[in-house]
């Protein structure tokens, strides 16, 4: 069992919130650009421990996999959410240790995919954000920005095959580890791509889903917030092309893509 010791729920957003505390201890913060929930447990032995954030009828689970600072977005637009940490007590079963409701009014929707998450888990120190901050110095336009990162990845991170094959389930990517060896899985691009537009200003999101071009294989994208709209970009598949010297086009069709999550 995992016995907490001390758990906190920062949330930095515009927030007006009301909080039950069942065997734990919260501390809720409020910041007017981002919309993030930071979860630490302290102390951990081995129950497994969830997040649940759920805004209408829509409920995002997210494993709780370590005792240092969990971020988790608030993704899902303006409104009224709840936000529960969950321990597993025996089989499928869990109880509620905490839970905070929470009245999401961010000015700007889009910050919280400025955000560093669970997913997307990147600071200033990160090799990959430092090489960012150097493709993209002088560069003004957002799209130039995009294609910076978006060519330097292409050209350098090659498909892991046999990771895909033996990843397992609760895999969260590591973008230095990923930089450092060149090499990753669709999940590991989408996360890298997205720590490094996100660490220039260029809202990012992290998808899953479904894609043709993967041939409905369950896949990771990013959509990049260019000009005011959303495009997806895939270098995941575009690596590929690039690496064989192939043209393909950087900007992808909504049609060919069906997202299921999104971070």
């Amino acid at each position: 069992m995992k016995k907490i010791l001390s758990f906190a729920i920062v949330l930095m957003l515009i927030v007006s919130s009301s909080s039950q505390s069942f065997a734990s201890t919260q501390m809720i913060q409020a910041n007017s650009e981002i919309g993030i929930v930071k979860v630490q447990l302290e102390d951990t032995e081995s129950a497994k421990m969830v997040l649940l954030v759920e805004k209408d009828d829509v409920r995002y689970t997210y494993p709780i996999v370590d005792t240092d600072i969990n971020q988790f977005p608030l993704q899902l637009g303006n409104g009224e959410y709840t936000v529960r940490v969950m321990q597993n007590t025996v089989g499928n079963s869990y109880k509620e240790l905490s839970r905070i409701n929470v009245s999401l009014d961010l000015e700007n929707s889009n910050s919280v995919f400025l955000a560093s998450i669970q997913d997307i888990e990147f600071d200033k120190s990160s090799l990959p954000i430092i090489k960012a901050k150097a493709l993209t110095k002088g560069l003004t336009k957002d799209e130039d920005k995009v294609k910076a990162i978006y060519n330097y990845v292409n050209q350098n991170v090659k498909y892991d095959y046999s990771k895909a094959k033996t990843v397992k389930s609760g895999y969260f990517p590591n973008i230095d580890s990923t930089y450092k060896t060149n090499t990753g899985i669709c999940y590991d691009y989408a996360s890298i791509v997205a720590a490094m537009l996100r660490s220039v200003g260029i809202p990012t999101k992290l998808i899953k889903g479904y894609s043709i071009p993967t041939k409905d294989v369950y896949h990771a994208w990013n959509e990049v917030y260019i000009d005011g709209e959303w495009k997806i970009i895939d270098t995941t598949v575009d690596s590929a092309y690039v690496q064989a010297n192939m043209s393909t086009k950087m900007f992808k069709s909504f049609s060919d893509y069906k997202a299921s999550k999104v971070y």
